[in-house]
């Protein structure tokens, strides 16, 4: 029941409850939490990702917020914080799929899977471009989740194609496809995940494209068939 703010090497989170309030004066275990993760030379917090733990994808490592017992509630005087891994992350939202994460590593070409281990009570990471280490080249700029008829994570590239994950954790299915948007120099610069409408099967799915038009730059949204 907080909401979460990062910057720099720190995080806090709001009095419980109380999403615009940061109160230092406010005590016990429903007061604000303010942390320094104190990792490293190269610690600056990219982005936070709710799951089993709460998580921080850092430049030099993937965190996990953590109180003394699973079920805990994160307090002032029971927050936790530990590596999981450290690839170390990049400027890219990560995003959320079930209790798991994915985000892309500092390098800015490399997606990785966080995913709950029950053994240790904490997360693993997996590299998903293991198979096909030059699917996210020149560069990964943007990330979203199609949740519907299946999962597929679109991985924006800097050259304006999409590289598509296709991923299914149960079935242990992985597998990448590479996209672009034909015609009048169409490039890709953004994606957007909408839930379908009532009735249907498919998420709606929109690109952000820029096309040459008439000599004319201009940009359009576009929905994948």
């Amino acid at each position: 029941g907080r909401l979460w703010w990062a910057g720099g090497d720190k995080i806090w989170g709001s009095v419980s409850d109380g999403f615009s309030s940061f109160d230092a004066s406010v005590e016990g275990d429903s007061g604000p939490i303010s942390a320094t993760i104190g990792f490293g030379p190269v610690d600056t917090i990219q982005w936070i990702l709710p799951g089993q733990r709460l998580m921080l994808g850092s430049e030099g490592a993937e965190l996990s917020c953590s109180s003394n017992s699973l079920d805990e509630p994160l307090t002032p005087s029971n927050f936790n914080i530990k590596a999981a891994s450290t690839q170390g992350s990049g400027g890219v939202s990560a995003v959320k799929v079930d209790n798991d994460g994915i985000f892309v590593q500092r390098g800015g070409t490399r997606a990785f899977q966080l995913q709950f281990n029950d053994g240790r009570l904490d997360y693993d990471v997996r590299d998903l471009t293991a198979l096909v280490p030059e699917i996210g080249q020149p560069q990964i700029v943007r990330m979203a989740v199609q949740r519907q008829p299946d999962t597929r994570v679109h991985f924006v590239r800097s050259d304006g194609t999409v590289a598509l994950l296709i991923f299914d954790k149960t079935e242990e299915i992985i597998c990448w496809c590479e996209d672009e948007s034909t015609g009048a120099s169409g490039d890709v610069e953004d994606v957007v995940i909408l839930p379908g409408a009532e009735g249907s099967d498919e998420d709606r799915v929109y690109y952000v494209v820029k096309r040459t038009i008439n000599g004319s730059t201009v940009r359009f949204v576009e929905k994948l068939a």
